[in-house]
């Protein structure tokens, strides 16, 4: 359970790093402003595909740091089975709040993911820019469902895999600023590091 802990990329994390990048040229998919978690495997990620594709460095955003997760941090799954066994034996209904660990609460994330949407709406709808943020999947998640669904449901079932890739296109819905989710992918499907080997359809 990573949470805030700042831990630095693996080599292979930096490989699917690069294999991200390379997808994205391949698919001709590009962004006119880059924001990523401050946190150092997110940092990095943000790094290595923002260099690789000839974008500008990424800004650092804070509200797109991972939920933080308390003393379950640091803590694998053993270990949490010892230490804290109620926190494995959750339904899936009480699941994505860690307070009582001395995290995050489920409405604070809410809160926090909202507050993020609102900045970005404000200083880039005008202009229909096209964003990329990099993230961590606990809140990337949170993020996703604030922006597809209205209203957001507290239980869905995405997998956000390390270095996937999701693209979401914002517009007016009968009155209602809102996302459209286009394709969700995983790095499995990126072929190699230059994009060869994926498929086009994506573009």
């Amino acid at each position: 359970m990573q949470g805030h802990q700042d831990f630095a990329l693996s080599e292979r994390g930096r490989g699917q790093a690069r294999r991200l990048a390379g997808w994205l040229s391949a698919q001709g998919i590009g962004w006119d402003h880059a924001y990523t978690s401050p946190l150092v495997r997110a940092r990095e990620t943000a790094e290595i595909v923002c260099e690789l594709t000839g974008h500008a460095a990424p800004e650092p955003e804070g509200d797109l740091s991972e939920l933080a997760a308390g003393t379950l941090e640091g803590l694998d799954r053993g270990q949490m089975a010892e230490r804290f066994p109620l926190f494995l034996q959750k339904r899936i209904t009480e699941i994505g709040d860690f307070a009582e660990y001395g995290g995050e609460s489920y409405d604070a994330v809410q809160i926090r993911a909202r507050r993020l949407l609102e900045r970005l709406e404000t200083k880039h709808r005008a202009a229909q820019s096209r964003l990329l943020l990099v993230g961590h999947g606990g809140f990337n998640f949170q993020l996703l469902k604030l922006i597809i669904c209205l209203p957001v449901p507290q239980i869905c079932i995405v997998r956000m895999s390390n270095c996937g890739a999701t693209l979401v296109h914002m517009r007016e819905r009968r009155g209602t600023f809102m996302g459209e989710l286009v394709w969700h992918v995983p790095v499995d499907l990126m072929g190699s590091a230059s994009g060869e080997g994926s498929s086009a359809v994506f573009r």
